[in-house]
């Protein structure tokens, strides 16, 4: 994707990785190619340090040392400091890379579609009489056309596309290739739900637009589905792990969700936190 902010912004198969100046990342050809010649390690196939893996020893990313040597960690960590300068220019990248996608948002044609709920109702449009359209309407939108109180409890939608408009490109959202994130998932204890299996179901953000009719509109509970507990406590974790970074400056390393929680581990130097840290 190029550089911002003196960043650089590469695109993977599924994610944005920043690299910052003196990190580098390991080459991922070189990791396969060391898989493959150990096919019948059942550890080395779990592909330590790949993408939406869990880094191992030796394969993780390395920060560069003035004396011309690598280890993990170095010096990034020298004492605690709120709100770090760092945060500031990750926040300015983050916001151009922001006003980028509106600008490709408001280029997007809005096409009239139709919301098929579980027990094969079909919606075509709000309380308002307004007709639900893709790059428009949202999956909060038609839970509040349903009840405010529905709307309101949903944690999360599934969304099973009929089709997608001839406008939108999965390739955009990163949504080509082999989901990793699935698999870090898994390694966490996080069991897939089946149905999410299809390119055209999909976990989806309740203020996200669709992008096309949809065959198939499920609004997930929290208490009620798997899927729903592992967005909420992806989405917690991250909370918790900004909150890390703006009151120590911690640095993150791997996370989040489990099956039966989330968490988030970071890198602190020689310090740690502390019992009256959690007060």
């Amino acid at each position: 994707m190029g550089k911002i902010g003196g960043i650089a912004v590469n695109k993977t198969a599924r994610f944005a990785v920043f690299d910052a100046p003196g990190v580098t990342q390991p080459d991922p050809s070189t990791l396969q190619s060391s898989s493959n010649n150990n096919s019948n390690n059942k550890s080395t196939n779990s592909a330590g340090g790949l993408q939406g893996r869990r880094a191992k020893a030796g394969s993780g990313p390395k920060i560069e040392t003035a004396s011309g040597g690598t280890k993990i960690g170095g010096d990034s960590f020298v004492k605690r400091t709120a709100n770090p300068e760092w945060l500031q220019v990750r926040t300015s990248v983050y916001d151009k890379v922001k006003a980028r996608r509106e600008e490709e948002l408001a280029t997007k044609k809005p096409v009239d579609i139709t919301v098929t709920m579980p027990d094969g109702t079909v919606l075509k449009q709000d309380k308002q009489g307004q007709t639900f359209q893709a790059w428009k309407t949202t999956p909060y939108d038609v839970g509040v056309t349903i009840s405010q109180g529905l709307a309101d409890a949903v944690t999360v939608a599934r969304v099973t596309y009929e089709s997608f408009v001839d406008d939108y490109d999965p390739a955009q959202d990163g949504m080509e290739g082999a989901d990793t994130l699935s698999d870090a998932m898994a390694d966490g204890g996080v069991e897939q739900n089946k149905e999410g299996s299809s390119e055209k179901t999909q976990l989806w953000d309740l203020l996200r637009p669709f992008v096309g009719p949809v065959a198939k509109l499920e609004l997930l509970k929290f208490e009620d589905d798997q899927d729903a507990k592992t967005v909420f406590w992806h989405s917690s974790a991250h909370m918790m792990g900004e909150a890390l970074e703006h009151q120590f400056g911690s640095k993150l390393t791997i996370g989040p969700p489990l099956a039966g929680g989330f968490y988030y581990d970071s890198y602190m130097g020689n310090d740690a936190l502390r019992d009256e840290d959690c007060k």
